[in-house]
């Protein structure tokens, strides 16, 4: 019996439907756990081979992923929630960001990524994005801060440089201010995360 090609991106492998081959400028990226970019379509032998072939992927563009494309959220008041909001990529953002609230961005290989940028607005105090490995307790490959931006309407983009795992890892991000309290505006809020290195930029 055939078998379908694998197809391999910054963030992980995966096989596709077999409606969706060929591939051309498709973006697959449901919920983050792979998340890539395919412009090419498999080699004609790759559909015949007996043990799936990782597929070249070209790159126009880093790994882009929604915000609200998180597999699971937690924290103290029960993580970030996702809404609408006009203007933001995909029409939506997550919000109800406070102290201590995560939000699990599902399996990427930190090898292959130099650096995450976030898409973030602040009407409130800010606060800081952690991204750790495992959990949210996890070793931590790298920070940013989101100060008060001006507004919600009003976003920065923020980077932080990632490094101290090998292999694949779960990535989560953990966003935090010590000096939130409840009853007040929340941290900030996130549109999108785009990562950056030799694998989202074709190298």
């Amino acid at each position: 019996m055939n078998r379908r090609p694998s197809i391999r991106g910054v963030l992980g492998s995966l096989l596709p439907p077999r409606d969706l081959l060929p591939l051309a400028a498709l973006t697959l990226c449901p919920v983050l756990t792979f998340c890539l970019l395919a412009t090419s379509p498999p080699p004609a032998h790759a559909a015949s081979s007996r043990t799936p072939d990782a597929v070249p992927v070209t790159w126009p563009q880093p790994a882009f992923c929604e915000a609200e494309w998180f597999t699971t959220t937690g924290g103290t008041h029960g993580g970030a929630v996702p809404a609408h909001r006009a203007g933001d990529s995909g029409g939506r953002r997550i919000t109800e960001i406070e102290d201590g609230d995560w939000i699990d961005l599902g399996a990427v290989s930190p090898g292959s990524i130099d650096s995450v940028t976030v898409r973030a607005a602040s009407g409130g105090i800010g606060g800081t994005v952690e991204f750790r490995a495992g959990s949210p307790a996890g070793p931590l490959l790298g920070s940013l801060t989101v100060p008060f931006t001006g507004g919600w309407d009003r976003p920065a983009s923020p980077t932080a440089r990632l490094t101290g795992a090998a292999g694949g890892v779960r990535l989560f991000a953990v966003f935090a201010n010590p000096a939130w309290r409840a009853g007040t505006a929340d941290l900030f809020a996130v549109d999108w995360f785009r990562f950056d290195g030799p694998a989202a930029d074709g190298g």
